[in-house]
């Protein structure tokens, strides 16, 4: 997790974790949508290794507000990197606003951190396709939508929208990567960096389309 805690992404092997999230898109009372809600499910090992990290320190916090300075530290460097999220409108890129809402916790040996992205302007998707792609450019990190135990099918709540009855729907598009990315990656070792943004040919899609 190099660089949600903003270690140096050069010296990181690709991938060396992975992240299990789930969106909701929020819409507003004039049915436009506002915001992506997200939830990120660090991995069991990455968690158990911040969290023993922050039981040894003796400053006289809670842990509580160890993990609130935690998602304060995530949501500033992921804030340089557009918070890992790139949003389109039939294929144009959508501007973003600033996170809010974060929320740090630690719950069935997995640290979750959850945030609302707003869109810069809210968008009107009557007739139109909204979607997004979540990933780690340097591909240190995996990024996979919640799914079942063999990884085969996303769960239901994995893309969910807060308003259902708009008529919307939705569907998350697994990543094809050519076969010569995944070798790629594979023998990337610490170290060495692949191509820029290395980990867009394996992001999934997450798409919310509205009849017009």
């Amino acid at each position: 997790m190099g660089l949600l805690l903003g270690a140096p992404p050069a010296a990181l092997a690709h991938p060396h974790g992975w992240v299990d999230m789930s969106v909701e898109g929020v819409f507003d009372e004039q049915g436009r949508l506002t915001a992506l809600r997200q939830r990120w499910r660090m991995d069991p090992f990455y968690s158990q290794v911040v969290m023993e990290e922050m039981a040894t320190v003796k400053d006289g916090t809670s842990m509580a507000q160890r993990l609130d300075a935690l998602g304060v530290e995530i949501r500033n460097n992921l804030a340089t990197q557009h918070n890992l999220t790139n949003i389109t409108l039939d294929g144009q890129p959508v501007a973003q606003g600033e996170v809010t809402d974060t929320n740090t916790d630690y719950r069935d040996d997995r640290l979750v951190y959850e945030f609302v992205l707003p869109l810069a302007t809210p968008q009107r998707l009557a007739g139109h396709t909204l979607s997004y792609r979540i990933f780690d450019p340097t591909y240190y990190i995996e990024m996979v939508h919640e799914a079942n135990e063999d990884g085969s099918q996303p769960l239901p709540d994995a893309l969910k929208l807060d308003h259902p009855s708009a008529g919307c729907t939705t569907r998350i598009v697994k990543a094809t990567p050519d076969p010569q990315k995944v070798m790629e990656a594979a023998m990337l070792d610490k170290g060495e960096s692949g191509e820029p943004n290395l980990g867009r040919f394996f992001a999934e899609t997450g798409e919310i389309a509205c009849p017009g």
